[in-house]
C-alpha cells in the first residue's frame, strides 16, 4: 500500500457517473427526475446504479413501483458520496481557470442587463482573483446538479431544495417614453391610463395593478404581450405603449429620461429578487464573497 492508501486490498472506487446517479436518485426520490437532472435517459440512470451496486456488493435503493427509497447500505453510503462529490467540485473549482476560483451565476436577461451589469465592476475591483461566469437565461436552471453555483431569481422565496435570501424588494410601476406621453396629452391621471396601449408580460398584471389603486379595470389590455421583460422595456422606449415593470429594472431609463412615469402610482409586488443556492451545499470562499458583495447592494427599505 502506498502513502495515499491505494493498494491491492483496497476496494475499487466506482465510476463517478454511478455515484452521481445514486446521489441524484437519493435526493430526488425518483429515477425520472434524476435522468432529467443528469441529462441522460432513465434506463441509463438505472444501468449506472446497477453497476454501482455490483461493485459495492450491496443493494443501495429499494424500488417499489414508481417509489424509491434508500436501502440500509444506501443510507450508510450516501453521506460519504455527497461529501466526496462536494470535495471534488471544490477541488476542481480551486484549480480551474489558471488557478483562479471560478463561480457560475444564473439570472434572467432583464435583471442582468438593467441591474447587475451597471454594478458588476464593483465586484471585480474588490475580488479580481475570482472568475465570474454569467449564464443569462429566462429558465430556472437546476442548481442542485451544478449548472450554476448561485442564481438571482424572482419569486416569493420558496423553491424546493433551495435556500433564498431576499435581495431586492420590488414595486410595479407604469412607464412609457416621453414621445408616447407627448402624443397622448390626455394621459394625466390614473383613470386615463386604461385608455392607453398597455403592453403586457406575465410577471405583472395590469388588472391587479389597477385594483391595487382602487380601480376596477373594465376592459382587457389592448397592447402586445411579451415573453421577455427586456423586450417589454425596449418596446416602451420605442413608444409602442405603456409597460408595467419592476422599478429596479427601469432605474437607469427613468434617470436618463428615456422612460417616464405619467402617473406616480406604484404597487408593492408580492415577488422579490432573491439570491438562491442549493440547500445544504457547502459554500466556497468565492461563492460566499459574491453573496456578501450582492448583499451590500440591497436597497434601504422604502416607505410603503
Amino acid at each position: 500500500m502506498d502513502k495515499h492508501g491505494y493498494g491491492s486490498n483496497n476496494l475499487r472506487i466506482p465510476p463517478i457517473t454511478g455515484l452521481m446517479a445514486f446521489e441524484s436518485v437519493a435526493r430526488n426520490g425518483s429515477f425520472s427526475k434524476a435522468a432529467d437532472e443528469l441529462s441522460i435517459t432513465q434506463s441509463a440512470v438505472s444501468h449506472r446504479i446497477s453497476q454501482l451496486e455490483s461493485l459495492v456488493g450491496a443493494s443501495l435503493l429499494i424500488r417499489i413501483g414508481h417509489s424509491v427509497s434508500l436501502a440500509p447500505a444506501g443510507k450508510e453510503l450516501l453521506p460519504y458520496v455527497r461529501e466526496g462529490l462536494g470535495s471534488l467540485r471544490d477541488g476542481l473549482a480551486k484549480i480551474s481557470t489558471e488557478g483562479k476560483p471560478s463561480l457560475k451565476l444564473s439570472l434572467a436577461p432583464a435583471v442582468a442587463a438593467n441591474w447587475l451589469i451597471q454594478r458588476l465592476s464593483g465586484f471585480h475591483r474588490k475580488h479580481p482573483d475570482i472568475n465570474l461566469e454569467i449564464n443569462v437565461t429566462s429558465k430556472n436552471i437546476n442548481l442542485r446538479s451544478g449548472e450554476a453555483d448561485v442564481a438571482i431569481r424572482c419569486g416569493d422565496g420558496r423553491w424546493d431544495g433551495l435556500d433564498a435570501i431576499e435581495l431586492i424588494p420590488l414595486r410595479e410601476v407604469a412607464v412609457c417614453s416621453p414621445a408616447y406621453q407627448k402624443a397622448h396629452p390626455w394621459l394625466r391621471r390614473l383613470e386615463d391610463m386604461e385608455r392607453a396601449t398597455l403592453l403586457r408580460h406575465n410577471l405583472a398584471s395590469w388588472k391587479n395593478w389597477f385594483a391595487g389603486q382602487g380601480i376596477d379595470m373594465k376592459t382587457q389590455p389592448s397592447g402586445v404581450s411579451f415573453s421577455e421583460v427586456s423586450l417589454l422595456i425596449t418596446a416602451a422606449e420605442c413608444s409602442q405603449g405603456m409597460a408595467l415593470v419592476y422599478d429596479v429594472l427601469v432605474e437607469r431609463q427613468l434617470q436618463d429620461g428615456t422612460l417616464v412615469q405619467p402617473v406616480p402610482h406604484s404597487l408593492v409586488s408580492e415577488r422579490s429578487y432573491h439570491i438562491v443556492t442549493p440547500t445544504g451545499a457547502p459554500r466556497s470562499p468565492a461563492l460566499q464573497a459574491f453573496i456578501d458583495w450582492l448583499l451590500t447592494l440591497k436597497p434601504e427599505p422604502k416607505a410603503r
